[in-house]
């Protein structure tokens, strides 16, 4: 540990620092020091990025209870693909094929998927989701635009599993 303004020398015409630490002379200039830091910052932000990867098909249920009370259990199934460097979803219909996209939107391990449904005076569902130990936790809602119509909104919890493909026989 550098202690005292002895174990600093600077070196005339250059700004730099320069410090001797158990006979070896060590000489950063302010720009080495600037690019040092970013690169370090850089890396402890991109790295928890980079190592959260979130594609895949997604299967789940939302446990969902709706404004008068009723409960239900909605499965869920999502794929999100990775494509030329742009994330893209889409919902998974009955058949397993890919059925409706979702619009998403990612910060880290935290993911949100949109989806508005025309049918009957529409439809607003949202899947707001985390990463956490290999599963997205989070919630899942349908807002109505036509409470005449549809007299219930419904909000519940939500866990989804990545699906592991099946074999190749």
């Amino acid at each position: 540990m550098l202690t005292n303004d002895k174990d600093f020398e600077r070196v005339p015409g250059i700004e730099s620092f320069c410090f001797i630490r158990t006979g070896v002379r060590y000489t950063l200039n302010r720009m080495q020091i600037k690019l040092t830091s970013l690169a370090i910052v850089l890396g402890l932000i991109a790295a928890p990025l980079m190592a959260q990867d979130i594609t895949g098909r997604w299967v789940g249920v939302a446990d969902s209870t709706d404004e008068g009370g009723i409960k239900r259990q909605e499965k869920q199934n999502i794929e999100i693909k990775n494509e030329n460097g742009k994330l893209s979803a889409v919902s998974i219909g009955r058949n397993g094929g890919p059925g409706a996209p979702l619009q998403i939107q990612q910060e880290g391990g935290k993911v949100n998927l949109y989806r508005f449904l025309t049918f009957e005076g529409g439809e607003h569902l949202r899947w707001k989701m985390e990463l956490k130990d290999g599963k997205f936790v989070g919630t899942f809602s349908a807002l109505h635009d036509n409470p005449k119509k549809w007299i219930y909104d419904r909000v519940g919890t939500m866990t989804l599993t990545r699906e592991t493909p099946a074999p190749n026989n």
